[in-house]
Parts: structure tokens; C-alpha cells; sequence
């Protein structure tokens, strides 16, 4: 079921859940899930008791981590579509996504952990698509991207960057922005004719991909 919405917390309240969110993101991202309660803690320079006010479980640990994640993506979208050239806010999001993706390498065990099908995440994934959606009409209402570029080949990509990023983050850092780069420039509509007749996935084709990656697992 969806968590009920919280009401605003006291600022000294606010930075303490911050605190711990960001200490646990560190955690995950150096020692997986496995990471001791009592690490990040410890990390975010708070008491037990203080953390388990705030999160009573590690379970409700990693759902903030995700919940956090889909959010900042999304936040990300949105500033996007403020921008006055449909490309600019393309290209912003995408560069946007890689860095959430380097800095947040814990991200994918944190969601593996959580099941990529239960309701809260479908929710979140569901917002994120609607965004990036409403960014790939734009460029095509504005004519600066090719007509067969589909919102689910936007996820595919990111799907691809978040790879780049675990595989080469500590080899050859901004190999995920160069990959963007190059990829953007196919995105035009001068570039259009090069996909081999294969159509973009359809909602349901999308939605058996995430389900295969979960169980890959």
C-alpha cells in the first residue's frame, strides 16, 4: 500500500533525516546493502534513537533511498521542461540523470532490495515517464527531435548510462557524459533513418523488461 503522507518536519528534524538519507546513500554506495544501521549512523553523526525516529526499520531506509531517487529524477525533468529550447532541456535532464547516477551507485541494489514492481515504485516510475514524456513531446512539437524517438527509448538510455557508470566511474570518470553527448547527436531529426525499421517498446514491452531485470537478479 502507498505510505500516507507525513506531516512537514521541524527544521532540526529535516536536517537529521537529510543527514541520515545522505550517510545511508555513502554506505550503500561503498558496501552495498549490507551496510550496518549502526554505520550510518555513525556517518550522520546522529544516535540510534534518532535514527530509528526517523526510520524504524532499514527497510524503511531503503525505501527513502528510492523514493528519493525517483523524486530527484523527476525534479530534474520538470526543471528541463522550464527550458525555452526543447534540446537544451533534453540534453540538461540526461546530463542531470548521469550525475544522480555517479553519485548514487548504491541506487540499483537499494531497488533491487525494494522489488521493482511494488505499488510505490510503480507509482514513481510511472511520474518519472510521465515527465520524460512530456520533455520528448516538447522536442517534437519544437521540431529539434527526430519523430520516431519514444519515451521509452529515453529509458533504455538511461538503462544504458547507469551500466556506463557502474563499470566506469573509478576507471575513467565522465565516460557516462560522453557516451550522452555522442548518443544526443543522434536524437535530431538529421539523424533520422538509422534504427533498422525496429520500432521503440510499447508500454507493456517496457514494463516485461524491468520485470526480466528484477529477476535476473
Amino acid at each position: 500500500m502507498p505510505r500516507a503522507a507525513q506531516p512537514p518536519l521541524r527544521r532540526d528534524a529535516q536536517r537529521n533525516r537529510d543527514r541520515i538519507l545522505a550517510a545511508t546513500r555513502a554506505a550503500f554506495q561503498e558496501r552495498g546493502i549490507e551496510a550496518s544501521v549502526n554505520d550510518i549512523a555513525r556517518r550522520a553523526g546522529v544516535g540510534m534513537g534518532t535514527l530509528y525516529r526517523h526510520f524504524p526499520t532499514k527497510d524503511a531506509l531503503i525505501d527513502a533511498v528510492v523514493d528519493a531517487r525517483f523524486a530527484e529524477l523527476t525534479e530534474a525533468a520538470a526543471r528541463a521542461l522550464q527550458a525555452p529550447d526543447a534540446m537544451d532541456g533534453l540534453r540538461a535532464f540526461l546530463f542531470a540523470a548521469v550525475d544522480l547516477q555517479a553519485a548514487d551507485r548504491g541506487f540499483k541494489d537499494a531497488l533491487a532490495a525494494r522489488g521493482r514492481d511494488e505499488q510505490g515504485v510503480r507509482a514513481a516510475r510511472r511520474r518519472l515517464q510521465a515527465a520524460i514524456g512530456r520533455l520528448v513531446a516538447r522536442g517534437h512539437e519544437q521540431g529539434v527531435l527526430r519523430a520516431d524517438l519514444a519515451t521509452a527509448d529515453v529509458t533504455v538510455l538511461l538503462w544504458a548510462t547507469a551500466r556506463i557508470v557502474e563499470r566506469t566511474t573509478d576507471v575513467a570518470p565522465g565516460q557516462a557524459r560522453r557516451f550522452v553527448a555522442m548518443h544526443l547527436a543522434g536524437l535530431v531529426p538529421a539523424a533520422a533513418g538509422g534504427t533498422a525499421d525496429v520500432p521503440p517498446l510499447t508500454a507493456r514491452e517496457l514494463q516485461r523488461a524491468i520485470t526480466r531485470g528484477r529477476a535476473a537478479r
